[in-house]
């Protein structure tokens, strides 16, 4: 038996990602037919009219995929409790709910709130009992601003929880082509024999958004990309393509190679960091054909003031100082309003040492995390027809959407983790001392932007942004 509590459960993230994912395992029999799942919010609804908002919801987000059938089954295991976490006066109505003494059942907690919520959640669920060894929480990342906010909700979940029961979420590490990176780099002799600094000459990791502000103006404003992009998405992808063999498959050998990396990562103080990293605000441009304004015109037409002081793009060159990548120089790029919806990682190899053909073009391998999910290689060839010293780039492209044209579809990234995290599977979670590694490296970045008061460019929206090269 499992019992699935969103606390925020009538909120954007639990009606766009959660539920349809909690959907899809229902349909495909992922989920006990002994499952419950309890959305928590302070809003008094009658159940009818949560039902009706769920599946308002879920026919927009699911579109063909919504089937009456399937929805008139699921809408049986969905509950409803107006709670209001933050006093001890409804939670009486939960632990009814729960009857935490049945230990051959599963609780598995969300907190699809804000942090400022997690340490009310945390003691009301320690106090009523609600926490018991076979519970699980799951949060959102980036969690915290700085190191310090990330210490604090740290030892807000530890309070209440032990490391292996909470599960850390960026859904990056749910997508397909990532998941798929270990396995590319470990099962591949090919790959693994030349994946080192004596054959690699550089990596490019960018993740291009071609959205602006919507409606998260005032947390971007404040946050910015570095603290919003780079500290969970890309540290991630950076991660998983350096690190070393972990001793097996099991979540917490993978984890302890991934936060070496981070702690091998070369410091980006203020002697480096004019030479390491560029901060910019788009300018007004055109995105996919549409006029968009620039960055500080859009924070004029929100109806609060805004300061205008984040950066909405960001590239860095990084360098990890061990033994296999010494030298190697790691491109981070990440913004909004750029030219096209991508996330890649693409690595390109050192030409040979002894390259009597003059080519100067290199191989490259590409690792396309969105909006397709592929793996590809450009290999140097003989031009048909052509001379011996006549070469062409051919590009070899495996598809991961789909095999021998199999048109099933591809679970969301949210899909997959709520499917592990029901397993007890912590692989493709963060753990506590990786996120404060990662917030530490980070801290140091921004403090250097104040010491020396660093400019902010300008990009034109539709474009890729400034180069670090």
């Amino acid at each position: 038996m499992l019992d699935i509590v969103i606390f925020g459960g009538v909120g954007d993230l639990s009606l766009r990602k959660l539920l349809p994912s909690l959907y899809y395992l229902f349909r495909d029999k992922q989920l006990s037919s002994k499952t419950r799942i309890l959305c928590v919010s302070r809003s008094p609804l009658e159940r009818d009219e949560f039902l009706n908002k769920v599946e308002e919801k879920l026919v927009f987000f699911l579109g063909a995929d919504f089937k009456k059938g399937i929805w008139n089954r699921f809408a049986q295991i969905l509950l409803y409790e107006d709670i209001d976490v933050s006093t001890s006066k409804d939670w009486h109505k939960l632990v009814t709910f729960l009857s935490v003494e049945d230990s051959e059942k599963d609780i598995l907690y969300y907190l699809s709130v804000t942090p400022a919520l997690f340490s009310p959640i945390c003691e009301h669920l320690k106090e009523n009992g609600l926490n018991p060894p076979f519970s699980r929480v799951v949060v959102e990342k980036p969690l915290g601003e700085d190191f310090e906010s990330a210490k604090d909700i740290g030892r807000i979940l530890a309070s209440c929880f032990k490391e292996d029961q909470i599960y850390r979420i960026d859904h990056y590490l749910g997508k397909e082509a990532v998941q798929n990176i270990l396995h590319l780099r470990f099962s591949n002799h090919l790959m693994e024999t030349v994946w080192s600094k004596d054959h690699i000459e550089r990596v490019d990791i960018t993740v291009s958004e071609t959205v602006g502000v919507e409606g998260r103006a005032r947390f971007l404003d404040r946050i910015g990309t570095l603290r919003d992009m780079v500290q969970n998405h890309l540290m991630q992808l950076l991660s998983y393509i350096t690190l070393e063999a972990p001793k097996s498959l099991n979540a917490d050998d993978i984890r302890d190679q991934k936060i070496k990396v981070i702690r091998a990562l070369r410091p980006i103080d203020a002697a480096n960091v004019a030479e390491s990293t560029i901060k910019a605000q788009y300018t007004s441009g055109e995105v996919e054909g549409i006029k968009v304004p620039g960055y500080q015109d859009e924070l004029r037409q929100q109806p609060y003031e805004v300061e205008g002081a984040g950066e909405t793009f960001v590239a860095l060159k990084v360098h990890i100082d061990n033994p296999r990548w010494a030298g190697v120089p790691f491109y981070l790029k990440t913004g909004k309003r750029m030219e096209c919806r991508l996330a890649e990682i693409r690595i390109t190899f050192k030409p040979p040492a002894s390259n009597i053909y003059s080519e100067t073009d290199s191989n490259q391998l590409t690792i396309q995390i969105q909006p397709e999910l592929t793996v590809s290689i450009n290999l140097l060839m003989k031009q048909l027809m052509g001379t011996d010293a006549q070469l062409i780039s051919h590009k070899n492209q495996m598809n991961l959407n789909n095999r021998d044209g199999d048109k099933t579809r591809m679970p969301e990234a949210y899909e997959r983790l709520l499917r592990e995290i029901i397993k007890g599977n912590q692989t493709y979670f963060v753990r506590g001392d990786e996120i404060l590694a990662s917030w530490k490296w980070i801290d140091s970045i921004r403090n250097a932007w104040d010491v020396t008061g660093q400019e902010m460019l300008t990009y034109k929206a539709g474009s890729m942004g400034p180069s670090l090269d």
